[in-house]
């Protein structure tokens, strides 16, 4: 009875659109109290248990650091470095728009921070140069899907927390997957600016003295990649502490760049607060939800029902990313992967699945969700900042998702992507 009563108020609430962290916890006190053999007090003790570990404070640096950025201007010399490397090429802005997303996932960690900060750049620039306003729309938000998975990733910071995983080993096979999905929208671009109707008016390209300068001029922005990422690699800093280097590298960048003023840094510990607060509430209830998931065996129950339809592990990854994919398009990104963690851990044991290649599919998985209805948070910030409805968004982004999802199963179904890099720097 009391698994009735949790399954229905968690379908019940997440379609009434009851913010996600709210309805975890109903859910939760709902089957302890019909079930009567736990105290409420376990509620609260899980939720301080879901967010007492080291690892979970680089989320608020990684969402300051990238905050910081964006309003400072950051985003800009990046978009001006990206511009003066392939801007010449037809349809040179959406290149423009992949290549300034993958430089600029080494610094946020979030596809929202990419989409409102180098997004507005983007689709500015592709609507002056007479871009179609929907595909410009649909090229941004399928980009910024790259954000959570090269590092650093908020996405991968919670999944580590949840599958006690090292978050270094995700870092870095989140690198090869990240430029996979880059490749492969470029491919869908090079197909689509065959037709005149999608791309805009030829840039002139850039002589190589002005490459160079465009390379100085963001060379400090440019290198922050290296810096946080090289640094977990070497073992001089931890996952965390890299994230207190994003922060501090921000500011100084803010000072080299002679951007940065009180009412600035004011405003954006403001946003990081609020955003920051927002995750790791979610995190907090997951670890109730999570304790109520387990003492019910849900993972065992969906286990068994995907043993007893197959025994081979490509089918099981087939069902596992349609499920994610699902559940992506209902709740995106970190707050979806709190919902499915216990299952998906359990299961990626039960197949033998490497928790880190795990880790990456699901991220990929439900950071698709952003560009996909209902959701679609991305497709919907940078639909309204290109001035398109957003059907007219949703059709121009097919072909794009269809290239993300073509990347999804090269990731899936080629492990080495995700694995190659944590094995080769940091042993097998």
């Amino acid at each position: 009875m009391e698994g009735i009563v949790f399954g229905l108020l968690l379908v019940v609430l997440f379609f009434a659109n009851v913010p996600i962290a709210v309805t975890l916890l109903i859910a939760t006190i709902g089957f302890i109290l019909v079930s009567g053999d736990f105290p409420l007090e376990i509620v609260a003790q899980r939720m301080w248990g879901g967010v007492t570990s080291s690892i979970l404070s680089a989320i608020p640096m990684y969402i300051l650091a990238a905050i910081l950025m964006n309003n400072m201007g950051v985003t800009e010399r990046i978009f001006r470095f990206a511009l003066a490397l392939v801007g010449h090429l037809r349809g040179g802005l959406y290149y423009v728009n992949i290549l300034a997303s993958v430089i600029f996932s080494g610094m946020s960690g979030s596809n929202t921070a990419d989409v409102a900060g180098l997004g507005k750049i983007e689709i500015k620039a592709m609507v002056d140069a007479n871009y179609d306003r929907a595909y410009s729309a649909a090229v941004t938000a399928a980009s910024s899907i790259i954000g959570p998975i090269i590092p650093p990733s908020i996405i991968l910071v919670v999944y580590a927390q949840l599958a006690s995983v090292s978050t270094g080993r995700l870092f870095l096979a989140g690198i090869l997957p990240g430029l996979v999905m880059a490749a492969c929208l470029s491919l869908i671009v090079f197909v689509l600016v065959r037709h005149r109707a999608a791309a805009g008016d030829p840039l002139p390209r850039a002589t190589a003295g002005e490459v160079m300068r465009r390379a100085r001029d963001g060379l400090f922005a440019l290198i922050a990649p290296a810096i946080i990422v090289g640094g977990m690699t070497l073992g001089i800093v931890t996952p965390s502490e890299a994230g207190v280097l994003a922060v501090c590298y921000s500011l100084l960048l803010g000072v080299v760049y002679r951007s940065l003023s009180f009412r600035l840094l004011v405003k954006s510990l403001h946003e990081a607060a609020l955003f920051s607060g927002a995750i790791l509430l979610i995190i907090a209830a997951s670890g109730a939800f999570g304790w109520a998931v387990n003492i019910m065996q849900v993972p065992e129950a969906v286990g068994d029902t995907i043993q007893a339809i197959t025994d081979r592990p490509w089918l099981a990854l087939l069902m596992i990313n349609l499920g994610l994919l699902m559940l992506g398009c209902l709740e995106a990104g970190s707050a979806a992967l709190v919902v499915v963690a216990p299952v998906l851990i359990y299961l990626g044991g039960l197949y033998g699945i490497d928790p880190v290649h795990l880790g990456i599919i699901a991220a990929i998985n439900l950071t698709l969700g952003s560009m996909t209805p209902p959701v679609a948070l991305s497709l919907f910030i940078s639909a309204r900042i290109a001035g398109v409805p957003m059907r007219a968004a949703v059709i121009a982004s097919l072909p794009f998702f269809l290239a993300l999802l073509a990347s999804l199963l090269i990731v899936t179904f080629v492990p080495a992507f995700s694995l190659a890099l944590p094995n080769w720097l940091m042993g097998s």
